[in-house]
């Protein structure tokens, strides 16, 4: 039996597998791993019951989520900014508007091109000569000429969806929740966590798993309105090294194995202190609650669970 279970020719996919099957291959293969004070990431706390995993989007919110709301930002403020005349135009349209304005008290007339340009630099301004972008395109739209009529609808639509993108990732950003832990409790042989509402659980014995290069993903039976029964299988993708590609078998040996250690033999044979407890993110404004009533939940779950090694099998996933 193999840990990685690829198959196809062209588009290669594999299946989940229970991950309780490995327990004997883990401990007459590896080498035991000693406790020790930090058990390392993404192990977040260990107790007598329970100990505790972070997912991978702990990370990634931080790593790349915020560099993209600023690369964002930054080219928002540099296509609305090219909207407008720049400031070599803004200073010709002044001199035109008053030389068109002398002229016009001199009852000099205007021939058609003057009365159209005039017209389109006037507008620019208020009655106070002030400018402003939103009077620059009214006249671009109303007085201007084609060829620049559509080149400013052309940037408007773009600068559009541009910021349109950033105010989206900007509140995505700041309103997504911390994600919950996963919990792995030994004391009820349990495995579960939760987000944006729905319950994720299933018994350690049922526990699936698949390996591939951006990760680990753990299989739980979850709670889905839209799924058959109210029920679904979802995986949650762990990093173990924190690498977000090219994760291989050898990279999730340690974690796998400590999972093992723990759930059979406690948090002696993974720390050496009384309890572990790494500092928790601050990068987040708010967390993702634990659903209630959450008891009375997780047992109706964990009374459905059990189909689930049965899932796995017609479970397909592309590599």
């Amino acid at each position: 039996m193999k840990r990685t279970n690829s198959q196809g020719f062209l588009v290669r996919y594999q299946y989940p597998q229970r991950l309780s099957k490995w327990r004997e291959s883990f401990t007459s293969q590896f080498k035991p791993i000693q406790p020790a004070h930090d058990p390392l990431e993404p192990f977040m706390t260990v107790t007598d019951d329970v100990l505790t995993v972070r997912d991978a989007r702990h990370g990634l919110r931080f790593a790349y989520l915020l560099p993209l709301v600023i690369g964002l930002w930054y080219l928002a403020f540099v296509f609305v900014g090219d909207l407008g005349p720049n400031s070599a135009s803004l200073i010709t349209a002044k001199e035109r508007v008053i030389e068109y304005k002398a002229q016009e008290a001199r009852g000099e007339p205007f021939d058609a091109f003057d009365k159209q340009w005039s017209k389109f630099y006037r507008a620019w301004f208020d009655e106070e000569g002030e400018y402003s972008l939103i009077n620059y395109g009214r006249a671009v739209l109303t007085y201007g000429a084609e060829n620049i009529r559509k080149s400013f609808i052309s940037e408007l639509v773009i600068a559009s969806v541009i910021l349109s993108l950033t105010l989206f990732f900007t509140v995505f950003f700041i309103k997504s929740p911390k994600p919950a832990h996963i919990y792995f409790d030994r004391k009820r042989g349990l495995v579960y966590t939760w987000f944006f509402g729905r319950l994720a659980a299933c018994r350690f014995e049922n526990l699936g798993f698949l390996e591939r290069k951006t990760g680990l993903l753990l299989y739980f039976y979850c709670e889905n309105k839209k799924g058959k029964g109210g029920y679904d299988v979802v995986p949650v993708t762990v990093q173990p090294t924190g690498k977000v590609h090219l994760n291989s078998g050898r990279d999730n040996d340690y974690f796998l194995a400590q999972l093992f250690n723990f759930m059979d033999n406690g948090k002696s044979a993974v720390i050496t202190g009384e309890s572990f407890h790494r500092p928790e993110s601050k990068t987040y404004f708010f967390i993702d609650k634990r659903p209630e009533p959450f008891e009375e939940r997780l047992e109706k779950l964990l009374e459905h669970e059990h189909v689930l090694p049965d899932l796995y099998a017609n479970l397909k996933v592309v590599n």
